[in-house]
């Protein structure tokens, strides 16, 4: 598949991202620079039967590394310069995971004060975002600043209030791990520009695991867009999640399925 940006400019590439391959190897690369056909790369082993259309929205403060996450899961790149995000970016890539292509909209924003209540706060603020219809939402924070999750708090309970969540998966991202380590005791741990990691932190940490995961019931992951630690893992969680939504919605239907079949079997003495 073409790879573009609708707002960016950017050169067009063929993109196809096969996850379960690339999560097996752990440094891979995410994307070829050169263009081959889709039957020649050794990563695809059958062909997908059908084609799954995601639309995904990214959002979180400003200066999480929303885009670095999106960029370096798209293009393997890092930018250590910070641009803040002043419009509209559209991102298409297609990826291969549990033998299903999906061809995923990935929308990047700048900012959001806040997230609709509906129809007509959309259409006045945030007019062609498609915040209200995505298909699932990354929400990032940054670790080394957990003042930012207060941000993806607030965001979480707007879009809850604004839409039928029921089957609209949630992943929420903590990025920058590269820049939090552990404490090893006095004068330990806080160079390099890098955080050392107090108790207090640290339990912080830990309740916003608590929260996100047994409370809301999202999907929680951490990451460095920097170094591309678990950049991969995060698609791949979300994809796992998107699959989930998608068998239970279809057990109720085999469930039904099956009972008439059962009420329609003859029954021979």
């Amino acid at each position: 598949m073409h790879l573009n940006q609708a707002t960016a400019t950017t050169s067009k590439q063929n993109l196809e991202l096969d996850l379960d391959y690339l999560e097996r190897r752990q440094n891979a690369t995410v994307i070829s620079h050169t263009s081959q056909p889709a039957q020649q790369k050794g990563s695809i082993e059958n062909s997908p039967e059908s084609v799954d259309r995601i639309k995904l929205i990214v959002l979180g403060a400003s200066g999480v590394g929303k885009t670095s996450i999106i960029q370096q899961f798209v293009w393997n790149d890092f930018s250590p310069e910070y641009a803040p995000t002043d419009r509209k970016h559209t991102y298409y890539p297609s990826v291969i995971t549990h033998d299903r292509l999906y061809e995923i909209k990935i929308t990047d924003l700048p900012v959001i004060p806040y997230f609709p209540v509906n129809t007509f706060y959309e259409w006045t603020d945030f007019r062609y975002y498609g915040l209200r219809s995505a298909t699932a939402y990354i929400l990032v924070f940054d670790l080394s600043n957990l003042e930012t999750f207060q941000f993806v708090r607030t965001l979480k309970e707007q879009i809850y209030e604004s839409r039928n969540m029921a089957n609209v998966p949630v992943l929420v991202v903590g990025n920058k791990e590269d820049l939090i380590v552990q404490e090893d005791g006095p004068g330990g741990g806080g160079g390099s520009g890098k955080l050392a990691i107090t108790s207090g932190v640290d339990e912080k940490r830990r309740d916003i695991v608590n929260l996100v995961k047994k409370h809301w019931k999202c999907g929680y992951i951490e990451c460095s867009a920097k170094y591309n630690w678990k950049v991969i893992a995060v698609f791949k969680e979300l994809m796992n999640m998107i699959d989930s939504v998608e068998i239970r919605d279809q057990s109720p239907m085999l469930d039904n399925i099956q009972e008439a079949l059962d009420r329609n079997k003859c029954a021979i003495l």
